[in-house]
């Protein structure tokens, strides 16, 4: 059986690379081996959802893509979730991502955001698991007249990624459920000036969480010597912190 393939015939999960998938194969190959064809398809459904965590709940549709052709990125701020939920925030990251004029932006786990805060004069890194995503950054950046670069990669796999001034991590790190141990490596890895992290304080159901601060990312900045301040907004925790 051609599992990639299989996995892949999911509209949601169509835009994710076949090496991410793979990846997700493996360890899923290492905890069930398959000896049948009910085997199999538990195989599949195990990776799809791991998947979709990956990709979330904020996807990217063939509606968004054709309102990027047209050029009409203000409606697709509007009908995407992720990026629409923030908007009232934006004004405020903006002034903490360019109070020092910074010339190069890393997005990691971008989504569509760079719609919002990409702007020329800053080269910007965009990466992300999900191909759809990117298809859309590239139109914007073209005819944006924006530098930048797209990178297809699963943070998960601690990939190598460029050196910037600043590096954004926006709600990633509760939707991929990298261990703590990971994190910390991937965030001792990372080269930037500065780096901005949020992390959602509302539950899917629209509660408020009971205990929004996340003490164990604060740790970890402490260990890897990294000073934060917090930032809140109504859906958001942010910490923006500085390389001493």
């Amino acid at each position: 059986m051609n599992y990639v393939r299989k996995i892949k015939e999911k509209k949601e999960l169509s835009g994710i690379s076949d090496s991410v998938v793979q990846d997700s194969l493996k360890k899923v190959l290492e905890k069930i081996k398959p000896k049948s064809k009910k085997d199999e398809k538990i195989v599949i459904k195990e990776v799809r959802a791991e998947l979709r965590k990956l990709v979330g709940r904020f996807k990217s549709s063939s509606k968004l893509l054709k309102l990027a052709e047209k050029g009409e990125f203000d409606k697709i701020v509007q009908n995407h979730k992720s990026t629409n939920e923030r908007v009232s925030f934006y004004p405020d990251l903006k002034k903490e991502i360019f109070q020092n004029n910074p010339k190069s932006i890393l997005d990691i786990g971008c989504g569509l955001n760079p719609i919002v805060l990409a702007k020329t004069g800053a080269k910007y890194y965009a990466q992300d698991v999900d191909e759809n995503n990117l298809k859309i950054l590239k139109i914007f950046f073209e005819k944006n007249k924006i530098d930048y670069k797209l990178i297809l990669s699963d943070i998960r796999t601690l990939p190598q990624l460029p050196e910037a001034d600043i590096c954004l991590i926006l709600k990633v790190f509760d939707i991929v459920k990298m261990p703590h141990k990971d994190v910390k490596t991937f965030l001792s890895s990372i080269k930037c000036k500065k780096l901005i992290a949020s992390f959602p304080i509302i539950t899917l159901s629209g509660r408020p969480m009971d205990k929004p601060r996340r003490f164990w990312f604060e740790k970890i900045l402490k260990d890897i010597n990294i000073t934060y301040e917090m930032l809140h907004s109504q859906n958001e925790i942010f910490y923006c912190s500085k390389n001493d």
